[in-house]
């Protein structure tokens, strides 16, 4: 009896030695059981599902209740979104695309109002009196815009040479936030004297339809010998650029070259295009989207497990910093295969797309989690 007792003892006493060495050897998950959610100023598009099943799929590994909802391009959803969640009580919101004028003061009333909850920002400049701000507790996060623009300008300056003549697509000054960005990129090569810009479109509308009937407007009164190449700063414009390319014959490669265009995002439309006609639609300018999802998310998380400290930029290779940006990257259309898609792009792209040392990271959030 005595034996058997001292038996049970002494695998009592291994039993509770292993189930230490097993806690001290796994990591406190400190968000499992928290609730964020994704908030989208502009409509669905594939890149932003893309951002959103990233975000999704790192929430789930971590035993994050996780939603998300797209507001359409109305400023006023978009806030009547944020305050609804706040006040729903979730834990973290990962907000992308507010506008320039109005998201500073909004949001620093909300963090007011809702003192424990986290707030992580993509592509959402805060700005007000005069100059741009920043709200403690805020993790600003963007894509490297200028860059975006600048390697589909280096792509046509490889072309065409210095001073190339290019007309440019966007809506600014002061439209959107990114596209104030990019047009940093554009000032800079052009006062370098790299390029030149010889005509503006600006849709109406962010769509197809509106960048396709404004372009084609404006390449009808425009001789076709005046220009080298155009570029669009958003693919939706470049989409629609496309069409009125690909419509008019001075300008299609019926009659003459054939006009060389490069855009910034991408989407599987653009990938069709560039595989298409890689003559027109030559490249684009982008970031890994589903990449970028989890690096907001990521920072969204360390922000919620106050461990403001593990948040990395990629761009300074800096940690414990309130701003992020992601280095753009080129998609060449004559690089793409057959089977290129917008989900296999690292196959073509350079090592700045997809890099998972962008990540930030922590022990109970490694970089691997969701990359097994």
């Amino acid at each position: 009896m005595k034996k058997l007792l001292s038996m049970l003892l002494v695998l009592a006493m291994v039993f509770a030695l292993t189930s230490v060495s097993v806690a001290a050897e796994t990591p406190k998950n400190p968000v499992a059981g928290k609730r964020v959610a994704y908030v989208m100023l502009l409509p669905s598009a594939t890149i932003f599902q893309m951002f959103k099943d990233s975000c999704a799929n790192l929430t789930a590994a971590l035993g994050v209740e996780f939603e998300f909802y797209f507001c359409d391009g109305d400023f006023n959803k978009w806030q009547d979104t944020i305050r609804t969640c706040a006040a729903a009580g979730f834990d973290g919101l990962l907000i992308s695309h507010g506008n320039r004028d109005g998201s500073y003061v909004f949001l620093k009333e909300v963090m007011e109002q809702y003192p424990d909850l986290k707030i992580a920002a993509f592509d959402t400049l805060l700005y007000a009196d005069g100059e741009y701000q920043k709200l403690p507790g805020l993790t600003q996060y963007f894509q490297e815009d200028a860059s975006l623009v600048t390697v589909l300008l280096d792509q046509m300056i490889a072309e065409f040479g210095e001073g190339v003549r290019l007309i440019k697509v966007w809506r600014g000054p002061n439209y959107n936030s990114p596209f104030d960005r990019r047009e940093v990129g554009w000032q800079e090569y052009e006062a370098a004297g790299k390029i030149k810009t010889v005509g503006e479109v600006q849709p109406l509308q962010d769509s197809i339809d509106s960048a396709n009937a404004v372009t084609a407007a404006y390449l009808q009164g425009f001789n076709r010998d005046e220009v080298d190449g155009l570029i669009a700063y958003y693919d939706l414009y470049g989409q629609g650029t496309y069409n009125a390319i690909i419509e008019n014959d001075n300008y299609n490669g019926t009659v003459g070259k054939a006009l060389p265009m490069a855009s910034v995002d991408i989407d599987p439309v653009d990938v069709t295009n560039m595989l298409t006609r890689p003559d027109i639609w030559t490249a684009a300018g982008t970031t890994d989207w589903t990449l970028n999802g989890e690096i907001g998310m990521r920072i969204l998380l360390l922000q919620m497990a106050d461990e403001y400290d593990k948040i990395y930029d990629p761009a300074s290779d800096q940690y414990g910093v309130d701003v992020v940006e992601v280095p753009g990257s080129p998609i060449l259309a004559k690089d793409l295969k057959p089977t290129s898609t917008v989900d296999n792009l690292a196959e073509v792209a350079p090592d700045t797309y997809g890099n998972l040392s962008y990540l930030s990271e922590t022990d109970w959030m490694p970089a691997d989690l969701i990359h097994k």
